[in-house]
Parts: structure tokens; sequence; C-alpha cells
């Protein structure tokens, strides 16, 4: 069977990216990508980091509570979002609702049976 996954990483939230960044940078990891919301970091043995902006009072949408507790999530990306979670709910796998995030991508949320979280992740062209 063909995998749906093109590649993945790990997600954490922020409060500040730029603290973040530099944070990171003590450990001698550097940003492959930044924005205003979002860093990437490329961690040798192959894992991905990538911090999101949890939000702040400028009218961003603060994270809940519940948000900031989950901790880090798996971040799997695929080419066609539709087709991977029309694909896995055909398996019984329950995929959350497609949503846009900042910066045009497209995601669906899932749980795996122990609740860790994992998101399905189309990245805009």
């Amino acid at each position: 069977m063909r995998s749906i996954v093109t590649d993945s990483w790990v997600m954490g939230s922020a409060k500040d990216i730029k603290r973040s960044v530099a944070f990171y940078a003590k450990f001698g990891l550097k940003p492959s990508m930044q924005s205003p919301y979002y860093a990437e970091m490329e961690i040798p043995g192959g894992t991905v980091l990538g911090l999101h902006l949890k939000g702040d009072d400028k009218g961003e949408k603060k994270a809940t509570s519940r948000q900031s507790k989950e901790g880090l999530n798996l971040m799997l990306r695929v080419k066609d979002i539709k087709k991977a979670v029309t694909s896995l709910k055909g398996k019984k796998v329950v995929c959350g609702r497609i949503q846009k995030a900042p910066g045009g991508a497209i995601f669906s949320k899932v749980k795996d049976p122990d609740g860790n979280r994992l998101t399905l992740l189309e990245m805009p062209e």
C-alpha cells in the first residue's frame, strides 16, 4: 500500500517566535524557515521541530488552556488533504473537520487510540 504521508515533523507552540528561535539557537539549531507566526528547525537525526504562534493580544485567537496543555503534536504532511481524510475515514479513523491555518495551510486533526495528537497537513503551493 502506498503511503499518503510525504514527510513529518513535531509541532509545538510558542508565545514569541523570535524568543523561541533564540532559545533553540543555544542548542545549535537555526531556523530553516521563519515567519512572524511560524518557525521550523531541522534537528540532527532527521527530526524537524515546528513552532507556531499561540496568539497574542492584537486580535489573534489565543490558545485555550486545553490547547496549551496538550504539548507536542506529530505533523504529517500530505499532498491532498481531502483525499487523505476520505481514505482514513474509509478505514474507520476519526478525522477532524478540514480547517485553514494562517498562511494558507489546510489541516485536519486526528488522535491515535491512546489520545496522542496527529495533524494531517497540506501546505499551500
